[in-house]
């Protein structure tokens, strides 16, 4: 072992990255989400339980943050306003419903567990969201993201991670106020809700402004390194008021215009979020105890159970509203029922915060990853077996 301890960090790191970087590979190669792969790494390979390979996961922990605020970094940049207000109202429907339901369904199972009541609220804002990166890789990878049905449901999907960065905002407002009451918890949601809209519509407003005066005399890599530099203050910009960091990383993600410059700028950074990312969910494995996984399976199956019928029963109610019939229905409905990044992001945050225990991590990723492993196969066939997604997607090819 060196006598330097930062040289075998380095090593531990090193260790990690490789390594969850071949078993997501190996998941993607088996069409299963990479990111159950990277939390099987962290599990086996150092964390309580496992082969004690990582000992030092201070340095693994900030990483994991910077993985977080990356994610969700990309995820404001992808976030294109005038595409989004040409599907935006029936995203709205088919998902809103469900990001309501998980919520109220999950605080009502987490108090009769036991849970303190900032701990179950934090599981419903847990199960809200669906799960955006699975999604989007599988509507990718058929093809269909072009289509009327691929783009709601993409679209809904980021909407969806746009409700949780706010359900999270109100969550830890709400949880740093030490009340719940309908009361505070509408003011907080207003407040909240105007500092992330205000935010974004002025920031849309004189971002591009500027972008526009300094293209002219700086390169595309230079202007791209100060927006991702002025991402993480942002990040660290919004604790001073109260908020996540991953929020103050959407925000500025957001205002990147989109079709001149955030398409390109994702494309740059696309690198270092998957292997931040990687990072992140890995980080996750290592806080869970497979010896306290089979403990609290039961629990964690209760969880699953909840979070699968609140965007189901949602999912089926907005979508009807919202004028999807049949498979189609179906098809989007089950789709919104996926959870992933941003239910771990979440759940990351409240341990960081010391809001949960480390085993509410263990609950979270039981009800993340036996989503993947029940609805994606699921989500797979209504989309192959659907007829006018077919000929829509044929339709798309011929134009």
């Amino acid at each position: 072992m060196p006598a330097d301890p930062a040289v075998f960090t380095l090593f531990q790191v090193g260790l990690l990255i490789v390594v969850a970087s071949i078993c997501s590979e190996l998941f993607r190669k088996s069409k299963l989400p990479g990111v159950i792969g990277a939390i099987l790494v962290g599990l086996f390979i150092g964390g309580p339980g496992g082969l004690g390979l990582i000992r030092d996961v201070t340095v693994i922990n900030l990483l994991a943050s910077l993985g977080a605020i990356l994610i969700l970094f990309t995820t404001g940049v992808q976030f294109d306003a005038s595409s989004f207000w040409k599907v935006g109202k029936t995203a709205f429907l088919i998902t809103t419903i469900g990001v309501i339901l998980s919520i109220l369904l999950g605080y009502g199972v987490g108090l009769a567990l036991g849970f303190s009541w900032q701990a179950a609220f934090l599981l419903g804002a847990v199960l809200a969201p669906s799960g955006t990166s699975v999604v989007a890789a599988i509507l990718s990878y058929e093809g269909i993201v072009e289509t009327k049905i691929g783009s709601t449901l993409l679209t809904a999907v980021i909407l969806d991670d746009i409700e949780g960065i706010l359900i999270l905002t109100i969550a830890l407002s709400a949880i740093a106020e030490g009340t719940f009451s309908a009361s505070s918890l509408i003011s907080i949601a207003v407040i909240s809700s105007l500092f992330i809209l205000v935010s974004i519509y002025i920031g849309s407003k004189i971002l591009p402004f500027v972008i526009k005066r300094l293209q002219g005399f700086v390169s595309d890599e230079f202007l791209f390194i100060i927006l991702l530099g002025l991402g993480l203050m942002l990040a660290f910009a919004a604790t001073m008021f109260g908020l996540a960091a991953i929020t103050g990383a959407f925000i500025m993600g957001a205002i990147i215009p989109y079709p001149r410059i955030g398409e390109k700028l994702a494309e740059k950074i696309s690198m270092m979020k998957e292997l931040f990312a990687a990072i992140f969910f890995t980080s996750i494995g290592l806080a869970i105890s497979p010896i306290g996984m089979a403990a609290v399976l039961p629990v964690g199956l209760i969880i699953l159970g909840t979070a699968i019928l609140a965007r189901l029963v949602g999912g089926l109610i907005g979508g009807y509203a919202a004028g999807f019939r049949g498979k189609t229905l179906w098809a989007i409905t089950v789709g919104l029922a996926v959870r992933a990044e941003m239910s771990f992001i979440i759940a990351y945050e409240g341990v960081a915060m010391g809001i949960v225990a480390a085993d509410f991590l263990t609950l979270t990723a039981i009800a993340v990853i036996g989503s993947m492993i029940i609805v994606l196969p699921l989500f797979l066939k209504l989309i192959k077996d659907n007829q006018e997604l077919k000929d829509q997607k044929a339709e798309y090819i011929q134009y």
